[in-house]
């Protein structure tokens, strides 16, 4: 037996045990056996995406279908937000966005936003941050956009002059890695983590949540972490005589997509449409989900995408986990779980939340730090949204400030382990040969700090807008 399966089985056994002993454990004064069963299958889930025996979205699967068996909920409540606006709006997006890379629309847009700035080494690293805030609605998979925009990244630093594994070349990949994954959180659509968090939220906080709403809550947030990242680049990155990238240079690697395609003319179209149809949902009234599959479906009547792309393209694991984790927010309530933990620790957590200058960073800071032991990303976020949800219920506080609060922190690489977005973007880029990982490490140490500053600093904003009390 290889050491690999040994390791899992040792992990499951683990999993096992410790999920066993919370669900038979006594349950205290206020809830039901059947909580402990909740939350032994929950041990059990946690273990599991920590340590990677099972495949998370295999957990989930598990997870649901004992909560039936043990008549916790029923079937219809275990499985009910797979026929959710949520789901449906997060599928329609990935395709939307298997479109758009597809097509080569987005390696497009990239490069003429490049040829707009200036041919240097600060005008370059304007115009990979910049591009990756005004191309990142578009596009949800944040692995997709960097797996393009990564290559380019170096490419333009090699016709800079910058040499391998330079500093120069770190800070045009820091710029692209910004711009289309750290700030993508500011905007509901630049990432399917994004739905994930929506979905997890209560229904009338959904509702609120429009895609407009989201932004213009986001907003000091984006404004502080975009200005502060193009600085702290410039500052650690920039090279003493950087040679000049001359525009005919950006204009032969325009030349080399050739003209655009009929299939870009109709992504584009489509998009431009979808989101205006997002920015005044509240105004038409039209629900952003049914925006979103009408835009698949478009796309798809077309022959933009495939019926082969849409079973290849869409990542249905992580689908499969985003149903699931939602009804894990259910099957708590269901319990009586988020009820007991608002009545229990209620009052300790309650000054903690009655400060939101204090609470949005602890919050931040510790989902940071979590994310040294907790690899999956989604796991992250999910466990301190459901967790927190009932404090923040109970303190008038919106579940979505502490959700953000820990989804800003989500993409560390500090260690390549933690984050495969950073390793998709990495490879692309040209991996070792082309960059050093630790001279990626201190843009990365910045740019979380100061994510957690402009998090504090949002509080005021939040709270004209109503989230915090």
């Amino acid at each position: 037996m290889q050491a690999a399966t040994r390791r899992k089985l040792l992990y499951e056994a683990l999993a096992v045990a410790a999920g066993l002993v919370v669900c038979f454990v006594p349950a205290p004064e206020g809830l039901a056996q059947n909580a402990m069963w909740t939350m032994g299958l929950l041990v059990w889930a946690i273990i599991n995406w920590v340590t990677g025996a099972i495949p998370d979205f295999v957990c989930i699967f598990i997870m649901c279908s004992a909560w039936v068996l043990l008549g916790i909920v029923p079937f219809e409540t275990a499985f009910g937000s797979f026929s959710g606006t949520t789901v449906w709006l997060l599928i329609a997006a990935m395709g939307i966005g298997a479109a758009v890379t597809k097509s080569g629309l987005l390696a497009r847009v990239a490069l003429v936003i490049m040829r707009i700035c200036p041919p240097t080494f600060k005008g370059q690293v304007l115009a990979l941050l910049g591009s990756g805030v005004l191309v990142g609605p578009f596009i949800p998979s944040t692995i997709a956009k960097v797996s393009i925009v990564g290559a380019m990244s170096t490419d333009i630093g090699a016709k800079l002059g910058f040499a391998n594994r330079s500093a120069g070349m770190a800070g045009l990949w820091s710029a692209m890695y910004a711009g289309y994954t750290l700030l993508s959180q500011a905007v509901l659509s630049a990432s399917f983590f994004s739905y994930i968090i929506l979905g997890l939220l209560p229904a009338d906080v959904q509702a609120q949540m429009t895609w407009m709403f989201w932004l213009q809550a986001m907003l000091p947030w984006l404004i502080i972490c975009t200005v502060a990242s193009y600085f702290a680049i410039v500052l650690l990155y920039k090279p003493q005589d950087a040679p000049k990238l001359t525009r005919a240079d950006v204009d032969a690697m325009l030349k080399n997509l050739g003209p655009m395609s009929r299939d870009e003319k109709i992504t584009l179209a489509v998009l431009v449409v979808c989101i205006v149809f997002w920015v005044l949902e509240r105004t038409l009234n039209v629900p952003a989900a049914i925006t979103a599959v009408l835009g698949m479906s478009a796309l798809l009547a077309l022959g933009v995408i495939k019926p082969a792309d849409y079973n290849q393209r869409i990542n249905w694991s992580i689908i499969a986990f985003m149903g699931g984790a939602i009804n894990l927010a259910t099957a708590i309530t269901a319990v009586g779980i988020d009820t007991w933990l608002g009545q229990t620790f209620g009052g300790a957590m309650a000054g903690l939340i009655s400060n939101p200058y204090l609470f949005v960073p602890v919050i931040a800071a510790a989902a940071l730090l979590s994310r040294f032991v907790i690899v999956d990303m989604t796991t992250d976020y999910t466990l301190f949204t459901v967790i927190l949800m009932p404090f923040c219920l109970a303190a008038g506080v919106s579940p979505w400030v502490a959700a953000m609060a820990a989804y800003c922190v989500v993409y560390p690489y500090f260690t390549k382990y933690q984050n495969i977005n950073f390793l998709a973007a990495f490879n692309s880029a040209g991996a070792d040969e082309k960059l050093e990982h630790k001279q990626l490490v201190p843009f990365c140490l910045v740019f979380h700090i100061v994510s957690i500053l402009a998090l504090t600093a949002s509080v005021p904003w939040w709270q004209m807008l109503g989230l915090i009390p």
